[in-house]
């Protein structure tokens, strides 16, 4: 009779020997990621990339601002040439002013008979004179009991000023002479007359006294011809 030998079980057909083995642990579980999350995702990193090269590869704000503050002498020159000449385009073109204009003599003081046919008053000197009658750029007369001004030959060089208040300009005395100028005026004390004398002169009168008869008296005052 035979005996097996009964040694120590084996393990079962198909396992390794040794003690049962068990699977390892698994990690906490993760989250899916939806899938909406990875298009988002793969969009914004391309595009913020491009920006970054974008700014990267752009001059800088302060090159471009030295660039703009930075300007040749050649162009600051034309710069300051084209001011000037837009300023000298702006400005009027001075010319002789009547307010600037110095009179040529006066205020003077003038008195004599204007009794009939009365007196005649040159103008066109450096002080006025009394004179016959040749000459004379005014008569100051009451022939008819009226005091008046006439201007000798009937030339259209005397014209009343409306403000005798005020002592014009020779800009508006002789502007006053070419739009109302006439050869003859009554006068009374007070008041202003403009007149052109013979040689192209302006002159004020400022009546003192203009009595009937006996003494008048004139204040004038003559400029050269002004530029207006």
């Amino acid at each position: 009779m035979s005996w097996a030998n009964n040694g120590p079980a084996g393990p079962p057909q198909g396992q390794p020997y040794g003690p049962p083995q068990t699977p390892p642990p698994q990690g906490p579980h993760q989250p899916h990621q939806p899938r909406w999350a990875w298009w988002v995702i793969g969009i914004v990193i391309p595009v913020v990339g491009i920006l970054i090269t974008i700014l990267v590869s752009r001059p800088g704000a302060s090159d471009d601002k030295s660039a703009e503050e930075t300007t040749t002498p050649a162009q600051s020159s034309a710069s300051t040439g084209s001011t000037d000449r837009a300023d000298q385009e702006q400005q009027p073109t001075p010319t002789k002013s009547a307010s600037a204009a110095k009179p040529l003599y006066g205020p003077v003081e003038v008195a004599d008979d204007i009794t009939d046919a009365g007196f005649y008053l040159e103008l066109d000197t450096s002080k006025p004179v009394v004179v016959s009658s040749k000459g004379a750029d005014v008569i100051f007369s009451a022939s008819i009991g009226d005091p008046g001004l006439t201007v000798p030959g009937s030339a259209s060089n005397l014209a009343p000023w409306p403000d005798p208040e005020t002592v014009p300009t020779a800009a508006e005395c002789l502007q006053s002479v070419e739009r109302n100028g006439s050869y003859s005026a009554y006068v009374k004390a007070g008041d202003g007359f403009c007149l052109r004398t013979s040689e192209g002169r302006v002159a004020y009168l400022d009546v003192i006294s203009a009595p009937d008869r006996g003494t008048g008296k004139l204040k004038v005052t003559v400029w050269e011809t002004p530029d207006v």
